[in-house]
C-alpha cells in the first residue's frame, strides 16, 4: 500500500488485489456536490483508471425549494458524474445523502452514462458488481410511499432512528453465488461486521464503502466520530480483513459538516490496482 499526497491536498492511497484479471480502479465516494475539477484532474492526468467505483453520496443532501429536484439544484453533480464517465465506465450505489431522490433525480443520475446499481449487480468484464443501497433510502422510500399527496420530498413524520433504517438485502444471497470477482459497493462501513447485513460473513472479494469521513478527527490515526458507529469508531477507513474478503473505506472526497472541519484527516481518494499476481 502506497500513500501519495497531491497538491490538490488530496490523498492517494492505493491497494494491491489479488484478482483474476489486471485493472486499475478508483474509488470516489462522498463527493457531495463539492468541486469536480481537482478530482477529475487527479483521475484525467494521473490515475487513468479502467474503471470508476463510487459507493455513495455525491449528493449533499437538503430539502430544495418547492417546485425544484435536488440533483437540479445541486450544480456540482451532473458535472461530476459525466466528467467520470468520460474517463471510464461508471459504477455508482445510493448512499445516506441520496435518501430524498424521486424518480426524477435518479433517472437525472442516470443520463450522465453511470450505471447504478440499487440493490442489483451487473458482469463487467470478469468483474461482478453490485450495490447495496443505504437503508436511509429504503426507510425514506417507504416513508414516500405510504403518504397520500403529491408531495415529491415529503419532510413530516419522517422516520429517523438508525435501528427502522433497514437495508434491503435479500438480493445479496444471490449476489453471493454470482461467479466473477464479487465487488460490493456498500456505503455504509458499519454494514461490514457492526450491523445487519453483516457482510462480513458473505463471501465477497471486496466490500467498499465511505461514510465514516475517516471519523471527522483523527488522533494517532484514529478517527474520533462517526456516524453510525459513535465516538471512537472502529471502521472509518483503511482495508479490513474477513473470513472470505475485505473491506476498503474511503475517507472521502469533501466535508459536509462545515462547523465540523477535519482535522489531521485529508480527504482521500482509493486507487485499486487488481491482478493476478497480487498478493
Amino acid at each position: 500500500m502506497n500513500r501519495i499526497i497531491t497538491d490538490h491536498e488530496i490523498q492517494i492511497t492505493e491497494y494491491k488485489l489479488n484478482a483474476p484479471e489486471r485493472m486499475r480502479a478508483v474509488v470516489l465516494s462522498d463527493f457531495h456536490n463539492n468541486d469536480p475539477g481537482p478530482v477529475l484532474d487527479i483521475v484525467r492526468k494521473g490515475l487513468k483508471p479502467d474503471v470508476i467505483l463510487i459507493p455513495g453520496d455525491v449528493v449533499l443532501g437538503y430539502y430544495p425549494e418547492e417546485g425544484s429536484l435536488v440533483v437540479e439544484n445541486s450544480s456540482n453533480i451532473v458535472p461530476f458524474l459525466k466528467g467520470c464517465c468520460d474517463i471510464a465506465p461508471v459504477f455508482m450505489s445510493l448512499g445516506n445523502h441520496e435518501c430524498l431522490l424521486c424518480d426524477a433525480d435518479i433517472e437525472i443520475l442516470k443520463s450522465t452514462g453511470i450505471t447504478l446499481l440499487d440493490n442489483e449487480w451487473v458482469k463487467y468484464g470478469s468483474l461482478t458488481i453490485g450495490g447495496l443501497t443505504s437503508g436511509h433510502v429504503i426507510s425514506y422510500r417507504s416513508f414516500r410511499n405510504s403518504l397520500d399527496n403529491a408531495e415529491t420530498y415529503p419532510s413530516r413524520c419522517r422516520p429517523r432512528k438508525v435501528s427502522q433504517l433497514l437495508t434491503d438485502n435479500k438480493w445479496l444471497d444471490d449476489f453471493e453465488k454470482e461467479t466473477g470477482y464479487k465487488i460490493l459497493l456498500s456505503h455504509h462501513p458499519e454494514y461490514w461486521c457492526v450491523r445487519e447485513p453483516y457482510l462480513m460473513s458473505r463471501k465477497f472479494d471486496l466490500v467498499l464503502s465511505g461514510h465514516a469521513h475517516g471519523g471527522q478527527w483523527r488522533i494517532f490515526g484514529h478517527g474520533v466520530l462517526a456516524p453510525g458507529q459513535g465516538f471512537f469508531p472502529k471502521y472509518t477507513s483503511g482495508m479490513h480483513k474477513g473470513p472470505y474478503g475485505r473491506m476498503i473505506i474511503s475517507r472521502g472526497l469533501a466535508n459536509p459538516y462545515k462547523i465540523f472541519p477535519r482535522w489531521g484527516n485529508p480527504c482521500e481518494l482509493i486507487y485499486l490496482e487488481m491482478g493476478p499476481d497480487n498478493n
